[in-house]
């Protein structure tokens, strides 16, 4: 099934300067996560800096510049429930998932699993939307989709 038209922008909205950044991720160890986001996901640093006792960054995916992640890594932090599978993760309020865009979920795991990331769910395919998605995890259990546009 193609995904419905996008609906009319509303320019004349209080709000119509607001445009997604980034997303924030806690972390407890700034080394360790620059690690997994820089050296297994080759994705690339935009900017370090301190802010109290912890270290942020911005990283960026390895070919798109516009949508950054925003490490948040120091003392602190507790560890938090670690689903095992989306499903199980639907029962919990609040923040859930990024969304990661890609061209091919297969190839994508396929390298995923051969640098050692934890994958939560196989592939799966939801007609409402088009895509296959899956699902997997940084070492600290937040969780990311994976999303191929399939063809209509």
């Amino acid at each position: 099934m193609p995904l419905p038209s996008t609906p009319p922008a509303d320019t004349a909205s209080p709000f119509a300067s607001m445009r997604g950044h980034h997303a924030a991720i806690r972390y407890p160890d700034f080394e360790a996560a620059r690690a997994f986001w820089v050296g297994t996901l080759d994705w690339r640093v935009l900017q370090t800096w301190p802010y109290g006792k912890l270290t942020l960054a911005y990283v960026l995916p390895p070919n798109q510049d516009d949508f950054h992640l925003e490490i948040l890594a120091g003392p602190g932090a507790t560890p938090q429930t670690v689903y095992g599978d989306v499903d199980a993760s639907l029962e919990a309020p609040g923040f859930n998932h990024v969304c990661l865009t890609v061209d091919s979920v297969d190839d994508t795991l396929a390298e995923l699993r051969r640098r050692g990331v934890e994958i939560v769910n196989p592939p799966f395919e939801i007609d409402d939307i088009s895509a296959r998605l899956a699902f997997f995890r940084d070492p600290w259990g937040n969780m990311f989709e994976l999303s191929e546009r399939l063809p209509a």
